[in-house]
């Protein structure tokens, strides 16, 4: 965040001049308040985020006026700038990355280390808004845990406005002498046109890219150029604004920021006309300037909100990597533990404060830039080399550990064939070998099953969200006569290792129809743009069309309906959903092929963010990584259909037993890791779980006699 700068230019006739308006240090200590109590307690203020909407706007309206009061006239102007941010900001995020990628290390389990460090990386050279945007586009990605570095989506989008935003202002300045006219009507045009682009666009991408648009800083320049509108008209402003004008203008402002944090919700597709409200409050609040008794001068200029104001920065750097790596080292993150963590983020705020960003100010002497220059070359090389080396250790880790054959047969070896993976559930074996509280080895080792995925993902054989469903594509494995499909969403795909070795076993051709996300049944279902909602509808059609077409002799699917049909809640949906599943079932069989539909499989993340996550943490208490079968089994609309239809062509097959017993379904069985996320199946698991299929299709494919060669 901008820090206070002099307002020099701002006031008006009749105002007396300040270098430091309490007001400002009151909306940075409500930013940082509203965001802080959603990341620690969201259901209290849903709305929360948008405090990041006001620190951008209140950073545009400080570098603005600082920027008209002092205009760039030249690279070394721009550059002296630039080291000032340096100076103000750098010094405590690095200190921040650094012992944050110091109790990674401590803490975390090493599943996470890969990803954390490129994430370190990307916030040390802030480009982490757009690390996050491009991860947003595929869903599976929420499977990842939040890292200790996600905030810095916000200051690296910050640092890109700092780094373009003088050199525009700069320009206006130039143009402006060229033509003869006052810099700062032309500075307000300038600004006003990039404040309608980016607006426009932010519009857009919220409404067809939702993901990438919430990070990108071409959908958050509108905010920045907000507040710069606010320094721009204030230093033409000649007409004098009364007590009572500017305080109501003031409370309406300040309203407006509360009602957004109060009532707004993630559901809401954001940022977009939806920040308008938070963004143009905050505007209006600058633009008041009320400092009349009548005004929320009192409320925002007190002795505890200007403490909070003053550290707001460190504050806002401290409170999410201690949020996210105190419950490493804590048996339960309550609420008392959560006040501890809320009590050391601003201890350490302060000593942040006053330890680091006060003393680098005076030793980094901005006029001169090579001072400057050095220590952001070594303090970004110094914290590169350290996230790198976490990315390599990481990196050689799974190298070691990336051979799952020989980890499968050293978990044989420790546990015998018979008590390994899905037999541990078929079996009598010992509590030391089946479900146990730990294992020697697990098959495969935790950072290697994160990416134990089906060779479907490799093969690129998704329709994804990220393209709106636009390519289509459908894999073929084998060319034998017997013609087998495997539809669905992804929930088909981590069957796909279970299916292959017995469609390489009888000879099938093998098609794959997969697809991101989505539903196959022709419903129309609530994704975050209507392009994909309707793609969704399409795709629907577009198999059956080449169900026709291929005159399958089986068809397997499997489903899990993860999103509200729209115009419904998720609840209410799921009749419809079975009806639509019954509709679609019934297409396929009239085409002459056979259908066989699996039943969807346990959801751990309904109590486990990460399943290889949580094997790594808990290697000596693998029960942990286990959840009740009433809170993991999903509705699975899709096998309800199945079992309920009249119509014989239509088989329903279930391997959850292989998952789940008396009640609890298991992230580890047999010493396999069953899960590679929070929602699918390993490869190796699945692969494991291949002759119980084969068993159960050789019983429901009797009338095709399909398996009878063997």
């Amino acid at each position: 965040m901008a820090s206070a700068q002099p307002l020099a230019g701002l006031s008006t006739p009749g105002r007396k001049n300040s270098l430091f308006r309490a007001d400002i240090q009151g909306l940075r200590a409500l930013a940082v308040g509203v965001v802080v109590i959603y990341h620690f307690w969201p259901k209290v203020l849903p709305g929360g985020f948008i405090g990041v909407d006001v620190f951008f706007v209140i950073s545009g309206f400080l570098i603005t006026s600082h920027l008209l009061s002092k205009p760039p006239r030249t690279m070394r102007d721009i550059a002296q700038f630039w080291m000032r941010r340096v100076k103000r900001l750098l010094p405590a995020s690095f200190l921040v990355i650094l012992i944050s990628l110091f109790g990674v290390w401590l803490l975390a389990p090493e599943t996470l280390w890969q990803d954390w460090g490129l994430q370190a990386i990307a916030s040390t050279f802030y480009f982490q808004n757009w690390f996050l945007a491009t991860s947003k586009v595929d869903y599976l990605a929420e499977a990842d845990a939040p890292s200790p570095f996600q905030h810095f989506w916000s200051l690296s989008t910050e640092e890109q406005f700092y780094l373009v935003w003088p050199i525009l202002v700069g320009l206006f300045v130039v143009l402006a002498i060229r033509r003869g006219k006052k810099s700062q009507s032309y500075a307000l045009a300038g600004i006003a046109f990039i404040f309608a682009v980016s607006l426009g666009y932010s519009i857009y991408a919220t409404a067809t890219d939702p993901g990438v648009a919430y990070f990108s800083t071409f959908t958050r320049g509108w905010e920045f150029a907000a507040g710069a509108l606010v320094a721009a008209f204030g230093a033409r402003a000649h007409a004098p604004k009364t007590d009572v004008l500017s305080s109501v203008a003031a409370w309406a402002g300040l309203g407006a920021v509360l009602v957004s944090a109060l009532f707004f919700n993630g559901e809401m597709p954001f940022p977009g006309v939806t920040a308008l409200l938070p963004v143009m409050g905050t505007a209006l609040l600058l633009l008041a300037h009320a400092t009349h008794r009548s005004s929320p001068k009192l409320l925002l200029g007190n002795k505890p909100v200007r403490f909070i104001g003053d550290n707001s920065y460190a504050i806002y750097l401290w409170h999410w990597p201690l949020l996210v790596l105190v419950p490493f080292a804590v048996a339960d993150f309550g609420a008392l533990e959560q006040l501890l963590t809320l009590v050391l983020t601003v201890l350490l705020a302060v000593l942040t404060q006053v330890l680091v960003e006060t003393k680098f100010r005076k030793f980094i002497d901005t006029s001169k830039i090579m001072s400057a220059s050095r220590f952001l070359l070594i303090g970004s090389a110094t914290l590169a080399i350290v996230a790198g080396g976490f990315y390599t250790m990481s990196g050689q880790i799974m190298k070691d550990s990336m051979d799952i054959a020989a980890s499968v047969e050293r978990v044989e070896k420790n546990l015998g064939e018979e008590c390994t993976g899905p037999n541990a559930l078929t079996v009598n074996c010992s509590s030391g070998a089946g479900i146990s509280e730990q294992f020697k080895v697990l098959a495969p080792a935790p950072v290697v099953a994160k990416t134990d995925k089906p060779k479907v993902y490799a093969d690129d054989c998704f329709a994804r969200e990220g393209d709106d469903f636009a390519k289509k594509p459908v894999c073929k494995y084998g060319s034998g006569e017997t013609k087998v499909a495997l539809i669905g969403n992804s929930h088909a795909g981590h069957w796909f290792p279970a299916l292959e070795p017995i469609a390489a076993k009888h000879g099938w051709s093998l098609d794959t129809y997969l697809i991101s996300r989505c539903a196959v049944n022709g419903e129309r279902q609530k994704f975050d743009s209507e392009n994909r909602t309707q793609s969704c509808v399409d795709y629907e059609s577009w198999v059956l069309e080449q169900v026709k077409a291929q005159e399958y002799d089986l068809i397997v699917a499997s489903s899990r309906q993860s999103l509200p049909l729209d115009g419904f809640t998720y609840e209410q949906g799921l009749e419809p959903a079975q009806r639509a599943f019954s509709s679609t079932l019934d297409s396929w069989t009239r085409t002459g092929a056979e259908v066989v539909v699996i039943a969807d499989t346990p959801f751990p993340g309904a109590t486990v963010k990460n399943v290889p996550d949580c094997a790594a943490e808990n290697d000596n208490r693998l029960s942990n990584c286990s959840g009740a079968e009433s809170k993991w089994m999903p509705a699975d609309p899709l096998a309800d259909a199945a079992r309920s239809t009249a119509n014989d062509r239509v088989k329903l097959v279930d391997l959850n037993d292989y998952l789940c017993s008396e009640g609890t379904c298991y992230g580890v069985v047999g010493g396999m890791i069953t899960f590679w996320d929070q929602s699918h199946l390993s490869n190796t698991y699945a692969q494991a779980l291949s002759p119980m299929l084969e068993q159960q299709l050789r019983e429901k494919t009797s009338k095709l006699d399909l398996l009878a060669s063997n």
